[in-house]
């Protein structure tokens, strides 16, 4: 953690955390099980499966992107992708057949790929140029909470538009907003490499992937975000069980929870420096344990307050998992490795969606779906604590004395 006073942000970093806000706010999301299993009526497993089908062409693009991003630059792509997915979100609010939505949801995958990875690498690598990398961790963080509140607006705004006008509109709406982030993204300044960085290559990618901890890094980050996917996707089937049905309501609550991941952000960096990064990786599992536990049985007036357990672990996913691994790895690899963690990450949810009969985990066996992830999600904490680098580098000090 820096121990010197945060600098002020520059144009450059103003401009990134605009950007931000705006590329990752899909204002179809708050409706999207409803467009997909009402307004189409296509059965919960179909539904999963787009979303499979998503993560998979994300998955395929993840590294070739990545390796595009560290050899010509960062900005370029971070351009190029929300171009492709306003486009592909224009023609998914139309797509009738299953086959067609298919198609649509893969190269929504792919854009989508083309800027995971390419935005944090672009970020570091400015903040580090400028002579500040200490503040990496708060510069990665800011832009996060900009995210968020970004999709907490744009939550809102696609379920209001969605009752009013049809869910469709809440694809037009997120169509036009991506049109906005490419300006925003061609207004970044030229990255400046601090030092000169060498062209990526296989053998140091696998160099850097044995570097100390990198594995716990990519673990952790694998984990949580896989868990946050599942509860992320069961908020709408769950707010349909407990008889919540407006669509304003469901931007309205899926905003509220944005909103409350980005204000836990404020305090990541300080529950980062009071616990440490391997404490802090089990606080987060074990927040997502508790929510879900709490979930498979709670009533219906208290299902909000256990989905915002979920978001205040969102908010600390990617200024941690990011900057934990950035600091672990060269520069000319940085953008490569970033969309290796993420690929890993949306390969094993899309297995995930994959394996799971969605009709029942959906609907009838729901609580127990909740109640599966909850003991997961605690296992999980106690290995990210017990295999944490740090740990193990002490436990083996003790046994040897």
């Amino acid at each position: 953690m820096p121990a010197h006073p945060a600098l002020p942000a520059d144009r450059g970093t103003r401009t990134f955390r605009m950007y931000s806000g705006l590329t990752f706010a899909f204002a179809w999301v708050p409706v999207m099980y409803t467009h997909f299993t009402v307004t189409r009526g296509w059965s919960p497993d179909e539904y999963a499966s787009l979303w499979s089908t998503y993560y998979l062409a994300m998955v395929a693009c993840e590294l070739p992107w990545g390796w595009l991003a560290d050899r010509i630059g960062r900005r370029p792509v971070l351009v190029a992708g929300p171009l492709v997915l306003g486009a592909a979100f224009l023609l998914l609010g139309r797509a009738q057949s299953l086959a067609g939505a298919h198609l649509l949801m893969a190269v929504v995958g792919g854009a989508h790929a083309l800027i995971s990875g390419a935005d944090s690498a672009w970020l570091y690598d400015h903040v580090a140029a400028a002579g500040r990398p200490g503040d990496a961790f708060r510069e990665e963080s800011a832009a996060h909470r900009w995210r968020l509140f970004g999709v907490c607006v744009l939550d809102v705004a696609g379920g209001c538009v969605a009752f009013w006008l049809g869910t469709p509109a809440a694809f037009q709406l997120a169509a036009g907003v991506m049109l906005v982030s490419a300006l925003l993204a061609a207004q970044l300044p030229e990255e400046r490499a601090a030092g000169a960085r060498p062209k990526p290559s296989v053998a140091a990618a696998r160099a850097a992937l044995g570097a100390p901890g990198v594995t716990w890094v990519l673990a952790w980050f694998v984990a949580v975000f896989v868990l946050l996917r599942m509860g992320f996707q069961l908020y709408q089937p769950t707010l349909i069980a407990a008889g919540a049905t407006d669509l304003r309501l469901h931007g309205l609550v899926l905003g509220g929870l944005n909103l409350a991941a980005g204000l836990s952000v404020y305090v990541v960096l300080r529950v980062f420096g009071a616990l440490g990064e391997r404490r802090t990786a089990g606080f987060v599992l074990l927040l997502l344990a508790l929510s879900f536990a709490g979930l498979s049985a709670a009533p219906g007036w208290l299902v909000p307050a256990l989905f915002v357990l979920q978001q205040v672990a969102f908010g600390f996913l990617q200024p941690v998992g990011r900057t934990s691994l950035n600091q672990r790895i060269p520069a000319g690899e940085r953008a490569s490795l970033l969309s290796a963690q993420s690929l890993l990450a949306r390969l094993a949810f899309a297995a995930l969606l994959f394996a799971v009969p969605w009709d029942a985990a959906f609907t009838a066996q729901l609580p127990v779906t909740y109640l599966v992830l909850a003991g997961v999600a605690l296992l999980a904490a106690v290995l990210a604590v017990t295999l944490h680098p740090e740990h193990r580098t002490r436990l083996e000090s003790a046994l040897r004395g």
